[in-house]
């Protein structure tokens, strides 16, 4: 029998796997939820169980107010994420999800805690370099931004009242953005995921992510912008396969 899907609203789509030997947390990009990496799980090795996190504000938690500083989301998220850490595990965060990633991986090893076997970071430069906030954009600046990065859907920008409810989300994603984190490495090894043509993000951006390691770095290139997860999504499995099983061989080819 297959096992009933995660009731918890931080881990919606889980669908728990018995057999795995390895979990993979994901963390969604600015605006994303859980839902960005559905059908994931089946191109990883069977013994992997794929935990996409979803955060408040979105999808099924719409209604519940979004995270703008990592502290309290953290504080909130780390007791939904306990009794998942039984396994070992490796953490994939996207654009704004490295933050959070990286934000926990500095915390738990602060405390001594267990960390990922390997973190891939992905369509963002590292978070410990100063950048420009976007705070003080009004809102008409910041909806123009949001065109430039090409991730909202067209239907919400055609539609004021759909618009004018998501900005509040997309504005507490985009603070999580753009939170400098501190210049602390971790003894996990990081592989940074960037596409040869994201105007957001450099190829020289993405290999000052292996300041923030001491257990190894390499950078992955892919076509495509900034959501090269979308239209790179076959190449950009197949990398995280690779860097799964080079971290974690028992998990099968």
């Amino acid at each position: 029998m297959r096992p009933a899907a995660s009731t918890n609203p931080w881990f919606p789509t889980r669908q728990p796997n018995p057999n795995a030997r390895l979990r993979v947390f994901c963390f969604p990009f600015a605006g994303g939820g859980a839902s960005v990496y559905n059908g994931w799980g089946a191109s990883l090795p069977a013994g992997v169980e794929l935990v996409a996190v979803q955060l408040p504000g979105r999808e099924r938690r719409i209604m519940e107010a979004p995270f703008r500083q990592l502290a309290p989301l953290l504080d909130a998220l780390e007791p939904a994420l306990a009794p998942l850490l039984d396994k070992p595990f490796v953490f994939f965060g996207y654009s704004m999800g490295t933050r959070v990633a990286l934000s926990l991986a500095q915390r738990w090893q602060a405390r001594g805690a267990p960390l990922p076997l390997g973190m891939v970071m992905a369509a963002a430069g590292a978070p410990h370099r100063e950048r420009t906030s976007r705070e003080a954009l009004n809102d008409a600046a910041f909806i123009e931004l949001l065109r430039k990065y090409e991730g909202t859907p067209p239907e919400v920008f055609a539609h004021k009242e759909l618009l004018e409810m998501v900005l509040p989300m997309l504005r507490a994603d985009f603070a999580l953005a753009d939170a400098v984190l501190p210049a602390l490495p971790v003894r996990c090894p990081i592989t940074a995921f960037g596409s040869n043509a994201d105007p957001h993000v450099s190829l020289p951006d993405l290999e000052h992510w292996g300041e923030l390691t001491t257990g190894g770095f390499r950078s992955r290139h892919f076509p495509g912008t900034h959501f090269f997860l979308r239209t790179a999504r076959d190449q950009l499995l197949a990398a995280l396969r690779e860097e799964i099983v080079r971290w974690c061989p028992e998990v099968g080819p």
